[in-house]
């Protein structure tokens, strides 16, 4: 989160240049012309041959047409020759100046249904690259639609990507992430036609408890009871259960006693606090769970507690302390647990420390030897005191690595969440001072992933923006490389959002519009997204709702209902389908 959010509402923070030789004359091109944007009816047809014409013909679309020749382009560099790579002419060029990590921004002058993107490339000398496609869906996010990666690409040659099904968006990015010569364009050509905007889907949130005190997230135990956990920052966890009769219509409450209380133990607030709870796979036999809490010390503290013989309460003597990861300032803390759905491990999200200037000014994030700036995981069922660590964990065998780390390169990932279906991770990121990110790890993943903190924030260099104005900026601050990087998958700026807060994938049994969708939302301004991807790393980014109240996290329940929790009204709400005024 940032500071100006945490002064604001006194909320945590969920929150070598190289030589180029001139570009040689443009080759002959054979383009091939942009195909028609098909009708709905014959994207959502079956192939079959009619039996009859039609009584009425069906009107033919219009040709699409080349729109960037009206955009607004936003290079990395080089703006004063942006214009060259939407003017039509394949003799002018933009060359960033600058060797990859670069990108070449196309906002539109309005919503298009696009079906084809065009790239002319200038390129000296030829060679393997890898370039990225990212697509604006008109509410503020873009995402990454294809990564194209060429064994050779030289001087002249059209990349051609089809958008199928046509896609509604206001914006494309080309991110360049390796190439053997200068970022540069000939050409950037994005074919579509006008699109009106899609109507919001039919949700809204249903309130179903207030009266929290500053709630961060929320859990169930996976026992059958029905019974949500939300923690409080303060240092306490409430249970909300549904008193109604089976057959009738819900009736929360919140029970008077918290689940646990140890707020005498517990720094609050800002961004520190009891942060999480998970409860492990079996908990209704085991009956013990874990907290992940910032201690006294400022530092945060993963423990385990029981239950009592009261299945409401539990025993706040009965701590045992597994870990500890000392932490240098008061931000960026992360504070994150979850257990595996696969591997039942538990997974802990540690932000990068923070500090005055909130860049990681110790790099803690690309350090192996910190815990900071991570995602770890480690096995606290094994038996093992205080616990035990994978021997799949990608570091083990890794001089002078934490082999609790799993995945890195990130500055707070307070909110990430498993599909419990799939065993995918969805990993959203708090940005700095200009982009925030959602990141995604399949199931099968064997860990190691960077997530580009601090090199890059989003999908750009981050140094490119940490030079302090009005003080001169060497070079080497304005290059950096993504080579080796895990990109995100989505991302927004700040002029939309403050801070990234996630998340959980529906999987209940009411929304089948939202199956599989991974939610996430903004702390300062209330958005909620839906993302959707596929086996090519399609991803769309979708805004559902817009609550204007600040969020500090998305949870679910057992059976896959989604809760979004206000931060600052205490307020507990279901996401659910609107009723229409006719029912």
């Amino acid at each position: 989160m940032k500071n100006y959010c945490k002064a604001a509402i006194g909320l945590l923070a969920l929150l070598a240049v190289a030589a180029c030789a001139p570009l040689p004359e443009p080759a002959q091109l054979t383009v091939t012309a942009a195909v028609a944007l098909p009708t709905a009816a014959t994207l959502n047809a079956e192939a079959s041959t009619p039996t009859a014409a039609p009584a009425t013909p069906t009107p033919t679309p219009p040709p699409s047409i080349n729109v960037a020749s009206s955009a607004e382009v936003i290079p990395s560099s080089g703006q004063e020759s942006a214009h060259l790579a939407v003017d039509g002419d394949l003799d002018s060029l933009w060359n960033s100046g600058r060797v990859p990590l670069g990108w070449f921004r196309v906002a539109l002058d309005g919503l298009y249904l696009v079906n084809r993107v065009e790239l002319i490339i200038a390129q000296t000398p030829p060679g393997p690259t890898m370039h990225e496609l990212w697509l604006g869906d008109g509410s503020g996010t873009r995402s990454l639609y294809e990564r194209l990666v060429n064994e050779k690409t030289e001087d002249g040659q059209t990349l051609a990507v089809t958008i199928e099904p046509p896609r509604s968006i206001n914006e494309v990015m080309v991110r360049t992430v390796s190439s053997p010569s200068w970022v540069a364009w000939r050409e950037v050509r994005v074919f579509g036609v006008p699109a009106d905007s899609a109507p919001p889907p039919p949700l809204t949130l249903t309130e179903i408890v207030s009266g929290l005190n500053l709630p961060v997230q929320l859990a169930h135990a996976g026992d059958g009871s029905g019974r949500l956990f939300v923690v409080e920052q303060a240092g306490s966890i409430r249970i909300i259960r549904n008193t109604g009769l089976p057959d009738a219509a819900p009736a929360w409450s919140v029970l008077e006693t918290p689940f646990l209380d140890i707020t005498t133990r517990v720094s609050c607030c800002g961004e520190r606090g009891l942060l999480d709870v998970a409860f492990p796979p079996g908990y209704d036999a085991k009956q013990h769970f874990y907290v992940g809490y910032t201690d006294h010390d400022g530092h945060t503290v993963i423990s385990r507690f029981k239950t009592t013989a009261d299945p409401h309460i539990a025993d706040p003597a009965s701590e045992e302390v597994l870990l500890t990861i000392e932490q240098p300032h008061n931000t960026h803390n992360g504070g994150r647990l979850l257990f595996g759905p696969q591997d039942g491990y538990l997974y802990i999200g540690s932000g990068d420390g923070g500090g005055p200037a909130f860049n990681d000014p110790d790099n803690r994030g690309q350090n192996l030897s910190s815990l900071l700036g991570k995602i770890l995981r480690i096995d606290v069922e094994s038996g093992v005191t205080p616990y035990a660590v994978p021997h799949t964990n990608p570091f083990t065998d890794v001089e002078g690595s934490h082999e609790e780390i799993w995945a890195y390169g990130l500055r707070n990932p307070w909110g990430f969440a498993f599909d419990k279906q799939t065993g995918d991770l969805y990993i959203p990121d708090v940005g700095n001072i200009t982009i925030e990110e959602l990141n995604y790890q399949p199931a099968n993943s064997a860990g190691g992933e960077n997530y580009g903190w601090r090199i890059t924030e989003g999908s750009i260099c981050f140094e490119q923006w940490g030079c302090v104005k009005g003080e001169p900026c060497e070079v080497e601050h304005w290059i950096c490389s993504a080579e080796g990087q895990t990109s995100p998958v989505t991302e927004y700026n700040h002029d939309v959002g403050c801070a990234i807060v996630g998340g959980a994938v529906y999987r209940g049994p009411g929304l089948p519009q939202l199956q599989g969708v991974f939610l996430f939302a903004d702390f300062c301004r209330g958005q909620i997204w839906g993302l959707r991807g596929n086996s090519q790393d399609k991803w769309q980014s979708l805004l559902l709702l817009n609550s204007s109240l600040p969020i500090s996290a998305i949870g679910e329940d057992q059976e896959g209902n989604v809760y979004v929790i206000g931060y600052q009204n205490g307020v507990i709400s279901m996401i659910t389908e609107e009723k229409q005024e006719n029912e």
